[in-house]
């Protein structure tokens, strides 16, 4: 027992509990979530998230006073901080892209043949520390999207944002290095 004014529910009694939560509100919270961030996958997860949050503290259950608040109030803090992420992934794409941009315009002026500047950047390429060497192949030359990339090399898809944005550093340094030689 607990110092609540409710008892402290057995584990049977709690997984009776949770089974009537889990069917009252897990359909609701998911639409919730999709009204927030139109996205099915996204919105289930967070649902999924909160409620296994739920379990795992369920012995401060009887802390929590209205239920259906905490349940709605959780999901729509998470949405925020997944809308709120993904601002910060559009920005750093959006510099990428920028910097691939720069690299077109400003690094690779036009040399005698198209062949000698393919080259040119290959080898540039190949002098890349590896896993931007890779991120970058991956990305440019496999279109492959950054979240894939993030999935494929098991990172996250900041550290694949960062790798590109790195590379393309580094491939303008080297170009322009090659250039004046």
């Amino acid at each position: 027992m607990d110092s609540s004014k409710t008892k402290e529910l057995s584990d049977a009694e709690w997984n009776e509990r949770f089974q009537s939560i889990y069917q009252q509100y897990y359909a609701k919270l998911c639409i919730y979530a999709t009204s927030i961030l139109a996205n099915d996958e996204e919105s289930e997860e967070i649902v999924q998230n909160v409620i296994y949050k739920l379990w795992e503290q369920r012995e401060k259950f009887n802390e929590i006073e209205n239920l259906q608040s905490y349940l709605y109030r959780s999901v729509k803090n998470l949405c925020i901080n997944i809308i709120n992420r993904q601002k910060t992934e559009d920005k750093y794409k959006s510099e990428a892209w920028i910097e691939l941009k720069n690299i077109e315009l400003h690094a690779i002026e036009p040399l005698e043949t198209n062949q000698e500047q393919e080259t040119k950047l290959y080898e540039a390429i190949e002098q890349l520390p590896e896993r931007c060497k890779e991120v970058l192949l991956l990305s440019k030359f496999q279109g492959m999207k950054n979240k894939e990339i993030a999935e494929h090399l098991d990172v996250s898809v900041k550290a694949v944002e960062a790798s590109i944005t790195r590379a393309f550093t580094l491939l303008r340094k080297l170009m322009n290095d090659k250039k004046s030689t």
